[in-house]
C-alpha cells in the first residue's frame, strides 16, 4: 500500500508541476506535447533535468528515468487529447533490500496550448464545487 501511495503522490506531483509552468517539468511537458504532435500519438525517451532528479530522489535510485506517452483519444477540439504518461525506472530499492523496476502511470487531458480541453467540462458543476455548494447541489 505504501508503494501505491508513493506512486500516487509522485503522479500528483508531476501533474502539479506540469500545470505550474515550472521549468522542472519542461522535459516531461515536451514529451507530452510531442505525443500530441506525433502522427502515431506517441513519444518515448529519457527524462532529464530537474524532473528526473525529483523522480530519482523519490525512488532513491540513480538509474535513468524513462518516459512513455501514448494518446488514448483525441478530442474534437484541435490539438487536444487524453494522454497516458508512464515514468519508468529500473533498480529501485525496496524495504526488503531488493532492487526492482518501478513505474508511475497517469492520464491527463491536454491541449497544445498547455491547457485542458473544454470539451466535456461541466462548467456549472465546477463553479458549484469551487463555491462550496453541497454535494446534493452538485
Amino acid at each position: 500500500m505504501k508503494r501505491r501511495a508513493t506512486g500516487l503522490a509522485m503522479a500528483l506531483g508531476c501533474a502539479v508541476l506540469l500545470g505550474s509552468g515550472d521549468l522542472a517539468a519542461a522535459d516531461l511537458k515536451a514529451h507530452l506535447l510531442a505525443a500530441l504532435d506525433s502522427p502515431e500519438g506517441r513519444s518515448d525517451g529519457d527524462l532529464s533535468g530537474p524532473m528526473a532528479e525529483f523522480f530519482q530522489a523519490q525512488t532513491r535510485s540513480s538509474a535513468a528515468v524513462r518516459v512513455q506517452v501514448r494518446t488514448l483519444t483525441k478530442f474534437a477540439q484541435v490539438g487536444c487529447a487524453r494522454l497516458q504518461a508512464t515514468l519508468l525506472q529500473d533498480d529501485v530499492p525496496t524495504r526488503e533490500g531488493q532492487r526492482v523496476p518501478f513505474a508511475v502511470r497517469y492520464e491527463l487531458n491536454l491541449c497544445r496550448d498547455g491547457q485542458p480541453p473544454s470539451e466535456g467540462v461541466d462548467l456549472e458543476a465546477a463553479a458549484r464545487g469551487l463555491s462550496g455548494g453541497s454535494p446534493a447541489q452538485r
